[in-house]
């Protein structure tokens, strides 16, 4: 049974994380000035390796487990022992946007979110030495699982330090979480694909984080904005809060079904609805569609406050003027169905 989450208010907006160019400090005052409710630390791919999600996720665990090496390939990711430059760099830089953000979280009241990507997208996208994807490897995956369980409760031990008041979320991203269970990783030949890894397989190793996560105190959200994502797997772990696409939730009975009975159910929802190339003529309504769809279409008469909106995706390929865009837009979608839907928000 998952434990309910409350956001600050109705369809308020937050982040995915990645952010454009390479200032933390501008990029942080970015999101503190457009998500302020619900504020998150910077990702910043720009900077090249090491500012990614996979390499920052692997500086995490190279943290906690030493036996956790990888270097750069001209295709990502590895296993191997020459990467040592490129993970000084990605622990430094993760140091310098948790910095950046502690600067404003100590007068922030409310939560704040901090982002790693999840064992299996970790595993889908760093190769092993023969070049394959380290998601054929169960021992490895279950390593990279306990060291992320572990990275994850120091990464939320971290940022408690600096939260005077509100709760840490640390965001769990499962992009290629379809693909794992589907069967669709692709091998290095690019014409054959790993076996598909067991649904309870999946779930055992997220609840193992989202279990460290809750010990320590804090808030875990896992989200796969794919299509196809296992909304009943990502309930299954525990989390408090998923994140899903919620066009791509509308297009699968399944998973329609299943985000209806977590939207009844209290347990957090990040909601991406918001393109992360907004189309500037779009109005409003436009944007707010796809979410008024699916209430209308659910016969709720009001959006309940455990309900946030987020755009589909990371905004790092975007200029920071078309990055503002696109997170004024999240909170215009929530004025939208908040007046249509809600009673007035006050404060």
């Amino acid at each position: 049974m998952n434990e309910g989450f409350t956001w600050p208010y109705p369809a308020v907006a937050t982040g995915i994380g990645s952010m454009p160019d390479t200032d933390s400090r501008e990029a942080t005052n970015i999101v503190v000035g457009e998500f302020g409710a619900v504020p998150h630390v910077v990702e910043l791919p720009s900077r090249g390796p090491g500012g990614d999600p996979v390499g920052r996720t692997a500086a995490m665990l190279a943290g906690v487990d030493r036996t956790f090496e990888v270097e750069t390939t001209i295709r990502g990711w590895r296993l191997g022992h020459t990467g040592q430059v490129a993970l000084r760099r990605a622990r430094a830089w993760l140091s310098e946007d948790l910095d950046s953000f502690e600067e404003y979280a100590a007068s922030h009241r409310g939560p704040v979110k901090v982002h790693m990507l999840g064992p299996w997208s970790t595993a889908a996208r760093i190769e092993d030495a023969a070049g394959e994807s380290l998601i054929r490897d169960h021992g490895a995956v279950a390593e990279i699982s306990g060291a992320a369980a572990e990275a994850a409760s120091e990464l939320a031990a971290r940022v408690q330090r600096a939260v005077t008041d509100g709760e840490v979320i640390v965001h769990i991203e499962e992009p290629e979480l379809s693909r794992v269970l589907d069967g669709r990783v692709s091998m290095s030949s690019g014409r054959l694909f790993h076996r598909a890894v067991e649904p309870a397989v999946v779930q055992a190793h997220l609840s193992m984080i989202v279990n460290a996560v809750a010990a320590a105190n804090a808030v875990a959200c896992i989200r796969c904005a794919a299509p196809g994502a296992p909304v009943e797997i990502m309930l299954g772990t525990g989390a408090r809060i998923i994140g899903i696409d919620i066009e791509q939730s509308m297009r699968s009975a399944s998973a329609h079904e299943s985000l209806l009975s977590a939207w009844e159910s209290g347990v957090g929802l990040m909601l991406s609805c918001v393109p992360a190339q907004i189309d500037v003529s779009r109005s409003d309504t436009g944007v707010s569609a796809p979410l008024r769809r699916f209430m209308e279409r659910a016969g709720f008469a009001q959006v309940p406050s455990n309900v946030a909106i987020t755009p589909n995706s990371g905004l790092a390929h975007l200029s920071p003027e078309g990055a503002r865009s696109v997170m004024d837009a999240c909170t215009r979608v929530g004025v939208v169905v908040r007046e249509e839907h809600s009673e007035p928000v006050h404060g």
